[in-house]
């Protein structure tokens, strides 16, 4: 009997010791599994503050290039003599003529040649009230068209040119703002 009682302590502490030794594998496996999170959260952070600075740096970068050649585009517009902006108000112009049939127009403009106002004179026909008037004070360089009843106004600036150079050109302009970088697809 004793031997049973003796038999049953021994696998009792048998058992204590095994319990004690699987505790002290589970709490270093734990600090192991902490120590590594740790280290993988501090690395992941370091990488994530890197890409971030990285990507800033990146826009900026991108972001100068496309202020410089935006600001491009307004030194070439505003590079534009009187000729080149009469035939673009002229070509604008023309698209909208029959809107303007059977009114009275009066229009002045800023920076548009003699020689392009006699040929929107001439496509605008006798509902032209008068020469156009020369408008220093127009914000900015093109021209303007109203109705005299007021129920019309058209202005052709060099303001709205942009926007649609902008608008109608933005495929182009995106692939020179933003070059392909390597290892993009080619196909987009």
């Amino acid at each position: 009997m004793e031997e049973i009682r003796g038999t049953g302590a021994l696998e009792r502490e048998i058992l204590d010791d095994a319990g004690k030794r699987a505790g002290k594998i589970l709490r270093k496996a734990r600090e192991e599994a902490e120590k590594i999170a740790r280290v993988s959260a501090e690395v992941l952070e370091k990488k994530r503050a890197e890409t971030e600075s990285l990507k800033q740096e990146k826009m900026s970068q991108l972001e100068k290039e496309s202020l410089s050649k935006l600001s491009s585009v307004r030194r070439f517009l505003d590079s534009l003599d009187g000729t080149a902006r009469g035939a673009w108000c002229l070509s604008e112009l023309r698209r909208s003529s029959t809107a303007w049939e059977g009114r009275k127009l009066a229009m002045s403009c800023r920076g548009i040649d003699a020689s392009s106002l006699r040929r929107i004179g001439e496509l605008l026909g006798p509902g032209l009230s008068g020469d156009p008037v020369q408008d220093p004070a127009m914000s900015r360089p093109g021209l303007l068209l109203r109705s005299l009843d007021d129920t019309m106004t058209m202005t052709l600036t060099d303001g709205l040119l942009e926007a649609r150079l902008l608008d109608e050109y933005r495929g182009e302009l995106a692939r020179a703002l933003f070059p392909q970088t390597p290892g993009e697809d080619a196909r987009r």
